[in-house]
């Protein structure tokens, strides 16, 4: 009896690994540039592992009455634009529409993307109020663009949060994994639409995706982090390395990562923060960065 109340123990704890609390406006690196790549996209083929650059807002955009910032993932070839709204009287996000490259998701009404707090085993959906999806200029792999547009309507999202640690790029995170079923109707067929969204312990999108899961299985696009910091050595992404990065790193000093953070002070990436990479610091002082 007292393994399986040790054991029980146990997996709550684990269960409860880290929660995601409600940054507000500053935890959302608004207007920081976010190094990523492309993984998977129903777009062009020739955009796969082309690196470039997410910034979240600080441009607004106005849909129905409402503000969403303009988050944009520039690469060379075309450009993915989300529009979030931050509600912080809710503590949510919501998701209004996603251009990638030139397939477009309209959602109507928009969808809580992310509510806060995050943690493994939160969910929420959208039942008292359905959602119609339209994608538009769609590319299926060996068929071409879909003629016209696909409509989902009366679509359900459920929503789940999961603990999941991943390998990207960037490194290795401790993540939640925030995953979302959209279920509705294309022209009377049952059809599944899956948004995946992994967060680090420091609010950061590390991977997400977007796919059609039924009538027929399609990635719509798929994005992952290269760098924790888009400069390794300007940690508060101010454009110069300074006595400022420095104090970042004196912050967690002595402490042992076994998960990357985003800034990241274990700039020589040993998984622990001490005198070395407060060297590594000092020694690019003065650098100015774009």
């Amino acid at each position: 009896m007292s393994f399986i109340i040790i054991f029980s123990l146990l997996s709550l704890s684990n269960l409860f690994a880290f929660e995601i609390s409600f940054p507000g406006d500053e935890g959302f690196y608004i207007g920081k540039p976010m190094m990523y790549v492309v993984t998977g996209t129903s777009g062009d083929p020739k955009n796969l592992g082309e690196e470039g650059i997410y910034t979240f807002g600080p441009i607004l955009a106005e849909f129905d009455g409402n503000q969403y910032y303009t988050c944009i993932f520039d690469i060379d070839s075309e450009m993915a634009v989300f529009f979030l709204g931050v509600d912080n009287a809710n503590k949510v996000i919501t998701q209004k529409n996603i251009r990638f490259g030139e397939t477009e998701l309209d959602i109507n009404p928009a969808i809580v993307t992310l509510k806060y707090p995050l943690h493994p085993g939160r969910n929420w959906n959208n039942k008292n109020q359905k959602t119609t999806i339209i994608a538009k200029s769609v590319t299926i792999p060996g068929l071409g663009k879909f003629p016209g547009n696909l409509k989902i309507e009366n679509v359900i999202a459920e929503t789940n949060v999961y603990s999941e640690k991943i390998t990207v790029s960037a490194g290795t995170f401790d993540c939640l994994l925030v995953e979302t079923v959209y279920v509705g109707s294309l022209i009377g067929i049952p059809s599944t639409i899956i948004q995946r969204t992994w967060m680090s312990e420091d609010n950061v999108p590390i991977k997400r995706n977007f796919e059609f899961a039924k009538p027929t299985k399609l990635m719509l696009y798929e994005m992952e982090l290269t760098k924790p910091n888009p400069d390794i050595y300007d940690l508060n992404w101010d454009g110069i390395v300074n006595v400022l990065d420095l104090m970042m790193v004196t912050r967690y000093y002595g402490m042992q990562f076994t998960s990357t953070r985003i800034p990241n002070p274990d700039i020589n990436m040993d998984s622990v923060v001490d005198l070395e990479d407060m060297k590594m610091i000092i020694s690019h002082f003065g650098e100015i960065y774009k």
